[in-house]
């Protein structure tokens, strides 16, 4: 999933949104609402942490990842020995965070999983041989794109998403105008502080603006009735449904 937003917002006119994604992203996101002009509460759902995958070190010809959190969390020793190969990121921002590791060699992959898949695709022949850097909770839709190709993955589960502990208080019957919701993981984090938490958590005028028509789909009823779903996988695309508040 890709995370990087030139979107024009609305003008926010002291409205409060939630903001449910992990940090340090949170904090950026925040910021660029708190910049238009709305009242955003950080309330991360979940957190990414290190895996120590052991990696083979095979002959591999390029690199591929779809997050930021892949640089974050990767042992330093590992990108050290891979920053001479050409990277190939999902979109504009993990390609940013790349070449701010070292990565000299790096290609837009237009936004999302299935246009990385043709872009590696275009620059690289069946049977060569790369490297994904991933998170272990993932769609299968970018390597079953890729392994269509015939070119070789190698896939290493870099970090995890996991639901943090979180306290229902400072956000109960807040009057949001909208949630933010940019994993299942966060989705159904977010259902489980609901179903601990005698009253409501949110007006019923509340919006729950969605990554991906997948999240909106674990919603429970009453939420799901009032969601949106991106067009696109990215903060973009969140930031446009933003014309429905």
């Amino acid at each position: 999933m890709e995370i990087a937003s030139s979107v024009k917002l609305p003008e926010g006119k002291g409205r409060r949104i939630l903001v449910t994604r992990p940090q340090p992203a949170a904090a950026r996101t925040a910021r660029l609402l708190q910049e238009a002009g709305f009242i955003a509460d950080v309330f991360p759902l979940t957190q990414t942490q290190a895996l120590s995958p052991k990696v083979e070190m095979l002959d591999y010809v390029a690199v591929t990842a779809t997050s930021i959190n892949a640089f974050r969390h990767a042992d330093p020793a590992l990108l050290e020995s891979l920053k001479h190969l050409p990277l190939f990121a999902v979109g504009v921002r993990t390609a940013e965070v790349a070449r701010e590791y070292g990565f000299q060699t790096v290609i837009e992959g237009g936004g999302d999983a299935v246009r990385l898949a043709q872009t590696i695709a275009a620059h690289l022949p069946p049977q060569a041989h790369i490297i994904y850097l991933a998170g272990r909770v993932r769609q299968p839709v970018f390597e079953e794109r890729v392994h269509t190709t015939g070119i070789i993955m190698q896939v290493y589960d870099i970090y995890d998403t996991v639901a943090t502990n979180v306290q229902p208080d400072a956000i109960i019957n807040q009057p949001y105008a909208a949630v933010l919701l940019y994993s299942g993981v966060a989705a159904s984090s977010l259902i489980s502080v609901q179903e601990k938490t005698p009253a409501p958590l949110f007006q019923a005028s509340v919006k729950f603006f969605c990554i991906a028509p997948r999240v909106a789909e674990l919603l429970p009823e009453h939420w799901k009735n009032n969601s949106f779903s991106a067009d696109h996988p990215d903060e973009n695309g969140i930031f446009r449904l933003f014309q429905h508040i």
